[in-house]
């Protein structure tokens, strides 16, 4: 359970209502309760057991359930029976989410921003005059997840962000600088740090008995990052944005991730944004609107 006391006056939460975000593989609760703002998640595989377990004790307090997400629309259709409820355009309920947690944390309104949520897939929204879904990436968490179970039999996200703080990723990965000449001056200082190949070390003379599993995970939290974070600098320049908010459940306690997102924002001269509790903005959305 994680929660934030609501002192600004500036945010309007409404106290009748929860909001509901089923996700692929998480989904989230928001509500406000004697002026804190609590969210939790569950494992969406468990659905309607999982969500009435959460809203038990609750639901007699409120009389409306705004669902979102992409797995919201059965349980949406199943609560309509007992409750008023809503189902919410996700990439709205996302953007109002944000919007709202910057309020919070930041005491000031968000800039039109890119809003590029990273969860099991990862989409990006522009969020100017109005809100538009720009596109995104089959990068994240779900492929993460998927390549390390694949691998090395892992299930735990945390297990392995562990595992990945231990690792070096410049012990698979290949570097610009591991191809040119240390005195060939047609490539720059900067340019020689870029990935050339990820996992490119591991060639044909590669002993797989030298692979550790903290070195390929963490770099293959960088290969996610650095793609993510290629597409939405390229969307920004494109939507003449300068600002990119980065959210989702992929960036919880994700040091890696973040540190890979806001180097590559820095070089392309963009403003990196990053919300605690990010992982909820969908759920606080929907509960807003």
């Amino acid at each position: 359970m994680f929660n934030i006391k609501i002192d600004n006056l500036d945010v309007e939460i409404p106290q009748d209502k929860i909001g509901v975000d089923m996700g692929q593989s998480l989904s989230k609760i928001a509500y406000l309760e004697r002026g804190i703002l609590n969210f939790s998640y569950f494992l969406t595989q468990t659905e309607s057991r999982s969500l009435e377990d959460a809203l038990r004790s609750r639901i007699k307090h409120y009389k409306k359930i705004n669902f979102t997400g992409g797995k919201g629309f059965s349980l949406f259709q199943a609560y309509s029976k007992k409750y008023e409820t809503k189902l919410v355009n996700e990439f709205e309920a996302n953007a109002k989410g944000v919007e709202t947690l910057h309020l919070l944390e930041k005491r000031k309104e968000v800039s039109p921003s890119l809003i590029v949520t990273i969860g099991t897939g990862t989409s990006m929204v522009s969020k100017k005059d109005s809100i538009q879904h720009l596109g995104g990436t089959a990068m994240g968490g779900g492929f993460f997840m998927g390549t390390i179970k694949a691998l090395f039999n892992l299930n735990d996200f945390q297990e392995a962000l562990n595992l990945a703080k231990s690792g070096n990723r410049y012990n698979v990965d290949l570097k610009v600088s591991d191809i040119y000449d240390p005195d060939d001056n047609r490539v720059d200082l900067l340019f020689r740090e870029y990935t050339a190949a990820t996992f490119g070390k591991i060639d044909l003379n590669y002993n797989m008995n030298n692979l550790k599993k903290e070195d390929f995970i963490n770099s293959l939290i960088c290969m996610i990052g650095e793609n993510i974070g290629t597409i939405a600098n390229l969307m920004a320049d494109t939507n003449d944005i300068s600002t990119i908010v980065f959210c989702g459940g992929f960036l919880r306690e994700n040091k890696i991730v973040k540190k890979i997102l806001s180097i590559m924002c820095k070089v392309n001269r963009k403003k990196a944004v990053f919300l605690k509790n990010s992982e909820f903005c969908a759920a606080i959305g929907a509960l807003c609107l």
